[in-house]
Order: structure tokens, then C-alpha cells, then sequence
């Protein structure tokens, strides 16, 4: 046994070969219908390979669209954030139209307001031409000056009207004004709404009769009146009120005047303006 198997080792390889051929061939011949089997599962499994192919090539082409979609989404993101701001909405400008000729025409045609200014200076120069003794004696002499300081508080020199001079009693339908002394109205019969007034316009404290006063008159009543207003000054607010400094300078003036001269110097002013008092 064991040369035989020394002798089987040293056999050369190439007188083993057809050997080994012939023994596949034998199989081959033996197993000819495993060999058919064996074909027909190749082909199954070939068939199978061949899904398991497809699948592969959907899944990658789903992928490349995934890719190509996150290779959109990166593109996206990678963006700058000014480039994702909505475009500026310009506004529109409001274009004027420009005016008329209709307009322009009409504004052309306004030269009339010349002829009302030169209305109202006419009559500026009528109003600076307008003359009168008050504003004449006002403004040029002494007189003037007397007759305004008297009126201006002459109820501090006498009591007008005179209470000797009203009636007594009330006149029938007729209800007296209150403040107005000497002044009714009819409150009832056909003359309702009527005034009777019993006042001696004569004395009345005016421009027109103090005009026609003598100065020395006008002085005196003045100076009475200035004298007055400072007693009642003093209970009112005490004394050295600039009031009572304003009083006491005005009667200096009035107790320095010249009456006679006043009277001629008033005569002057009128005649000059070619006036007289009614």
C-alpha cells in the first residue's frame, strides 16, 4: 500500500489532466437532466439579477433627482438675503397739469383792482381833506386841549342834567331808563317803543357848548374837576399814584393859561381853516 501510493505521487501532472477531463464528461453525461435544471435557475436567476438591476438604475436616477434638487436648494440657501428682498414699489410721481389757457386768461383780465385802490385813496385823501372845528381845535391850540380835558371828566365838575329841571314823577305808559336820567320810553298804548326825553340839551356836557364857552370858563371847570377826581383817587387807591402825578401836571397847564389869549389863538385856528361854530 504504500509503494502503490508512492507510485500514485510520482505520476506527472500532465497524465493526470485527461483523466480529470474525462471524469467531468462522465458527470456531464450522467447529470445531463440536473444539467437542464441548472439552466433554467440560471435563468431565473438571471431574470432576477436583471430586476434587481433595474431597481438599482430607478433608484439612482431618484437619487440623481434628489441631488439635482439639493443642488437647487443649495444654490437657494447659498443666495444672498438681499437677493431674496422684494423689489422697491417706486411711487408715482404726481405730474401737475399745468394750468389753463382759460385760467391764465382770466388772471390776465384782473388789472380792476387798480381802480378800487385808487377809489380808496381818493377817499383817504377826502377823510385827510375833511375839516372840522373839534379836529381843528384839537390838534391846534390850547383851547382845543381845555375842551377835551374838561369833557373827559366833567361829571367831576357838575351834575347833568339838573335834577330841578326833570319832572317829578313818571309820565303814564312810560317806564324811565335806567342810567339815563330824564329819559323814558312808552311801554304801553299806540306809542309803544316812543322816547321822551325832558334833558336841557342847552347844558349838556359837549363839544358843541364848550366851544362856545369862554376859556376862563372852561378853566374853571377844569380845575374843579381835577380837584374832585383827585379826592375820589385817594379813597379809591391812596395818594402818589401815577394817575394823580398825570392829574397834577394837567392842572400846572390849565392853571398857567392865558384865557384871553386862548380865545383869540382858537379864532385864529378857525379862520384859518375858513370854520365856524354853529
Amino acid at each position: 500500500m504504500s509503494d502503490n501510493d508512492s507510485s500514485d505521487d510520482d505520476v506527472p501532472l500532465s497524465a493526470l489532466a485527461p483523466a480529470a477531463g474525462t471524469k467531468r464528461q462522465s458527470r456531464g453525461g450522467s447529470l445531463g437532466k440536473s444539467v437542464n435544471y441548472n439552466e433554467e435557475d440560471s435563468d431565473e436567476e438571471q431574470e432576477f439579477q436583471d430586476d434587481d438591476e433595474e431597481e438599482a438604475a430607478v433608484d439612482e436616477e431618484d437619487d440623481d433627482e434628489d441631488d439635482f434638487i439639493d443642488d437647487d436648494d443649495d444654490d437657494e440657501d447659498d443666495q444672498p438675503l438681499s437677493a431674496l428682498k422684494s423689489p422697491p414699489v417706486k411711487k408715482k410721481l404726481a405730474v401737475k397739469k399745468p394750468p389753463k389757457k382759460k385760467e391764465s386768461s382770466a388772471k390776465a383780465k384782473k388789472p380792476k383792482p387798480k381802480s378800487s385802490a385808487k377809489s380808496s385813496s381818493s377817499s383817504a385823501a377826502n377823510n385827510s381833506n375833511y375839516k372840522a372845528p373839534s379836529i381843528e381845535l384839537y390838534a391846534n391850540c390850547d383851547k382845543g386841549k381845555l375842551i377835551q380835558s374838561t369833557l373827559l371828566r366833567w361829571w367831576y365838575a357838575y351834575t347833568w342834567p339838573d335834577p330841578k329841571s326833570l319832572p317829578t314823577s313818571t309820565p303814564a305808559n312810560y317806564t324811565a331808563l335806567d342810567g339815563f336820567p330824564g329819559v323814558y320810553i312808552c311801554t304801553s298804548g299806540s306809542d309803544v317803543g316812543k322816547f321822551k326825553d325832558y334833558r336841557d340839551m342847552t347844558t349838556a356836557p359837549n363839544f358843541k357848548n364848550f366851544a362856545h364857552k369862554p376859556a376862563s370858563e372852561l378853566q374853571e371847570l377844569l380845575l374843579k374837576a381835577i380837584e374832585n377826581q383827585r379826592k375820589a383817587l385817594r379813597k379809591m387807591e391812596g395818594e402818589g399814584t401815577k394817575t394823580e402825578k398825570d392829574l397834577r401836571e394837567l392842572e400846572k397847564w390849565a392853571g398857567k393859561l392865558n384865557c384871553s389869549k386862548v380865545d383869540k389863538e382858537a379864532e385864529k385856528v378857525l379862520k384859518a381853516a375858513k370854520l365856524s361854530l354853529s
